[in-house]
């Protein structure tokens, strides 16, 4: 008799996973395993996250990590949490464990084809080439406190093997890859497009507490500006015209222009 395979199964056999079988929920395992992860807490919660999420999740959790690193006051926690990431799997991301960082375990799911939800999540997952020697390399400097050698080529890479389309993200990574370069005005739009990203989509993110203190002590947030993630608003052009000229060198006048007009 013919195999018939779902749209997930295809999926996971055109990106090298391992074909899984169907499961079917166990009477008494709503809870699964709990996992340290304050975004991911149990493995079901983990495997039924939509893939694109996580996507997005993993490579603004590394921007934010960047961030964070190249900041004296928080680089001894970047460093740990860098370092916590690579002990959890022993440097791969390949094996589930409960000790995982959020980092981890979205890195985790997307590196076994976990997420596919759906025929759409089935169809992204086929078009992902995770760079995960580049990621363990990255963290790796990072965890020994060393400096990163070519931030810029490594988030590209991260970029274009994840399938990064929201052209805000693309314009944060511009920015943050390029952290010595940027003047105050492009750290601080980045940084507030990160905390408008966490407070909309990642509020229990591990992350989140300590770079919303370093963006409030270095005085980055930029206020009275409109959430893009939540859609369009009514723009207010005085701030416009700031935060505009403000990105209009970052990543091209062009392109700088537009994360601008994203925010206001």
């Amino acid at each position: 008799m013919e195999q018939k395979y779902t749209a997930l199964q295809y999926a996971q056999m055109s990106g090298g996973h391992p074909i899984e079988e169907e499961k079917t929920s166990p009477t008494f395992g709503f809870i699964g395993e709990l996992n340290e992860s304050k975004m991911f807490r149990t493995r079901q919660q983990l495997e039924s996250s939509d893939i694109r999420k996580n996507l997005d999740f993993a490579f603004l959790n590394l921007l934010t990590l960047h961030t964070m690193y190249q900041d004296y006051n928080t680089a001894p926690q970047a460093q740990a949490y860098a370092k916590r990431t690579l002990q959890a799997g022993g440097g791969q991301f390949k094996n589930y464990k409960t000790n995982g960082t959020d980092l981890y375990q979205a890195l985790h799911a997307i590196s076994t084809g976990k997420g596919m939800v759906s025929d759409k999540s089935a169809i992204q997952a086929g078009k992902i080439q995770l760079p995960e020697l580049k990621i363990r390399q990255y963290l790796t400097q990072m965890a020994a406190g060393r400096e990163i050698i070519g931030p810029q080529n490594f988030f590209m890479q991260l970029e274009r093997g994840m399938d990064i389309q929201n052209s805000n993200y693309r314009s944060v990574r511009r920015i943050v890859s390029n952290w010595k370069g940027s003047d105050t005005a492009q750290r601080g739009l980045a940084s507030t497009r990160l905390l408008q990203y966490y407070r909309t989509n990642a509020i229990k993110s591990e992350l989140y507490p300590t770079f919303q203190k370093m963006t409030r002590n270095n005085g980055l947030e930029i206020k009275n500006v409109r959430n893009a993630e939540r859609g369009p608003n009514r723009l207010k052009r005085a701030a416009f015209r700031t935060v505009a000229g403000a990105t209009a060198f970052a990543g091209g006048f062009a392109a700088g222009r537009a994360f601008g007009r994203s925010l206001v």
